[in-house]
């Protein structure tokens, strides 16, 4: 996990500075931020449904959907950040990498049956449809919003959703710098 390069160097800095850890170190905070992340994900849905549907609010909605976007983008960039998955793989070490790999394997596997779910459903709605029901159109934009920000995110959300507390720093620990005295002074009797 030697990092070779000066970009390396500035990623690994950047990914393990002890500010973030100590931010996103607590299992209960990154799963708190991973339901904020889908939270925002749904709304931004329901703002595509109603864009579509209230054709007088669909400019401001719009807009109100960008400003989300924008807050999406850093929310997941910090997500990656805090499971490492902006990190390269070569600068991982074996139990990240683990990690790492299982999470993909969740996300790809997910994806499929999210995939499949909606291709049987629309099939479904499709095919068999009386003559007089359409599928309705302002769903599609919708469901292609969240299969693309679920595809983009699960890795990092399902990390942030089941690794464990960060070990503390030694600092935060208050660690002793020698048995039996502590920062303040000798140890009390």
């Amino acid at each position: 996990m030697e990092p070779q390069s000066p970009s390396d160097r500035a990623k690994l800095r950047n990914t393990e500075s002890p500010r973030l850890r100590r931010a996103w170190g607590t299992r209960t905070r990154r799963r708190l931020y991973t339901l904020l992340y889908l939270a925002l994900v749904l709304v931004g849905a329901v703002m595509l449904i109603w864009s579509d549907l209230v054709r007088a609010v669909a400019v401001p909605v719009l807009a109100g959907f960008v400003a989300g976007f924008v807050v999406l983008g850093l929310l997941v960039t910090q997500l990656n950040r805090a499971t490492r998955m902006s990190l390269p793989h070569r600068l991982l070490d074996e139990r990240q990498r683990a990690e790492r790999d299982a999470a993909h394997r969740f996300s790809q596997q997910t994806m499929g049956v999210l995939l499949l779910t909606v291709l049987v459903a629309v099939a479904v709605l499709t095919i068999n449809e009386p003559l007089d029901v359409e599928f309705p159109s302002a769903l599609a934009l919708p469901l292609l919003w969240v299969l693309a920000m679920v595809h983009i995110s699960l890795p990092a959300c399902y990390l942030a959703w089941t690794q464990p507390d960060e070990p503390a720093d030694e600092e935060d620990e208050g660690g002793d710098d020698f048995p039996g005295q502590n920062r303040s002074g000798p140890a009390q009797p």
